[in-house]
């Protein structure tokens, strides 16, 4: 569900009462103006996150328009757009939207998978499909991670090998039961899991948490038909889509190296501890 970045003011209730008299009231697909700026039916739908959003979600993308627009020109009369570091933030957000529009077009570019394909995906990944896992686990949730930590953890086969561990480098964690569906995960992960010895603990790391799992129990519910297919088209291009973006912005950034010329106290090769200069 995309959340509005509406700012709560006291007076924005009175929006909608108090549209400027002298020009005209706009029309067709320009849905309001704001000192002059049109607000279009296409910047509606792109901040509401759909194509047809419903009367309440339009009437809520429109006053976030007008809310930020209004800001956004007050800012620039008291000249805030003038100052060093607001013109810094402003190229590192021109920077992020290109990369993603970059990354979008690049995604969108991916062929669609087969149902043929869809089939033998199906066929490979039992565990995902005809024999569809639902793990039940123990786990271990490790709220921060170092790599150094990782790396100790690794060689460690049971849980409570690994919470002493943690008790010994005065980390903290929680413990806590789960459960991991395999059409949540990546197929062939889900394989891999299923496949392992009784109590056997496995770690899954997303976004700097660390959850070290223990399957207590495995739940079985098939999946088929349709509704399996349509699943593994889906994560088939995903994969896929993914494959290709990471493969495109690395022969970017690969070809890009020759265009980088480093000031010598910062280039990565030079020696670790030279000192670099004093900012201006």
């Amino acid at each position: 569900m995309k959340t509005l970045g509406v700012i709560l003011l006291p007076s924005l209730a009175l929006l909608a009462a108090c549209g400027g008299k002298d020009a005209a009231a706009p029309t067709g697909q320009v849905a309001a103006t704001v000192n002059g700026k049109e607000i279009t039916i296409i910047d509606i739908r792109h901040e509401a996150g759909t194509a047809s959003p419903s009367k309440e979600l339009e009437q809520a993308a429109l006053r976030s328009l007008i809310v930020r627009q209004l800001l956004a020109d007050e800012a620039v009369e008291e000249k805030v757009d003038q100052l060093p570091s607001t013109a810094i933030m402003q190229e590192k957000a021109r920077q992020m939207v290109l990369v993603d529009a970059l990354t979008n077009q690049i995604r969108a570019s991916s062929p669609k998978p087969s149902r043929e394909e869809a089939q033998q995906f199906i066929a490979n990944h039992p565990a995902s499909f005809e024999q569809r896992r639902i793990f039940l686990v123990d786990q271990i949730i490790i709220p921060t991670s170092t790599p150094d930590l990782v790396k100790a953890i690794e060689p460690l086969d049971t849980m409570a090998q690994i919470e002493q561990l943690l008790a010994r480098r005065n980390v903290q964690f929680q413990r806590a039961v789960g459960s991991i569906d395999a059409l949540s995960i990546n197929a062939d992960v889900a394989e891999e899991i299923a496949k392992l010895p009784e109590n056997a603990v496995f770690a899954s790391p997303e976004n700097g948490v660390i959850r070290i799992n223990r399957v207590r129990e495995t739940v079985i519910q098939p999946i088929s038909g349709e509704a399996a297919m349509t699943v593994a088209m889906n994560q088939i291009a995903r994969q896929r889509s993914e494959a290709i973006v990471a493969n495109k912005i690395q022969a970017i950034l690969d070809a890009g190296k020759q265009k980088v010329k480093y000031n010598a106290t910062f280039d990565p090769a030079a020696k670790i501890g030279a000192k670099a200069p004093p900012a201006q």
